[in-house]
């Protein structure tokens, strides 16, 4: 049976020049805002058990929000997850930004004029981080949570030279 990935790869994300490409993937960073929020509400709920308010609307009130919000952000990371990717191939730059967005996106290595790398905290933390991509045509685009940024914006940096 094909994974995802194969699934993805061979329809979306296909590229001619494919031999000698390398493909980005996300980093797991995506799931810590998941992981903080339920842990967050799991020892709001064990103190509020521990103290006698278990029967409180508050305890009701994040219980719902435990059962209910830290599954769909799970499921909102999985996904993006699963869909974040930047490929280089000889001369062009392909990426898809994620879920919800559909479309692949691709820039010619010609017309790209500067790559920079954004992190926030946790990419600070962990290594993740954002790559901003600015093109001569005044287009600017950014792949969020991207494991190893600096690296690809160097290979991007050695694709645009040897482009242009």
């Amino acid at each position: 049976m094909r994974s995802v990935h194969d699934l993805e790869d061979s329809t979306e994300l296909e590229m001619p020049d494919r031999p000698g490409g390398k493909t980005f993937r996300p980093h797991w960073q995506l799931f810590v805002p998941t992981v903080v929020i339920f842990a967050g509400y799991g020892l709001s709920l064990l103190y509020l058990w521990m103290t006698g308010r278990s029967g409180s609307g508050l305890f009701r009130l994040f219980a719902i929000v435990a059962a209910i919000g830290v599954p769909l952000l799970a499921a909102h990371a999985f996904l993006r997850y699963e869909t974040v990717r930047v490929r280089l191939g000889k001369q062009r730059i392909l990426f898809h930004p994620g879920w919800p967005r559909r479309n692949a996106r691709e820039i010619p290595a010609g017309l790209v004029s500067s790559v920079k790398v954004k992190r926030g905290l946790a990419g600070r933390l962990f290594g993740g981080g954002t790559l901003v991509i600015e093109t001569t045509t005044g287009g600017r685009f950014a792949v969020a949570d991207l494991r190893m940024p600096d690296v690809l914006a160097e290979e991007i940096n050695r694709l645009r030279e040897s482009a242009g």
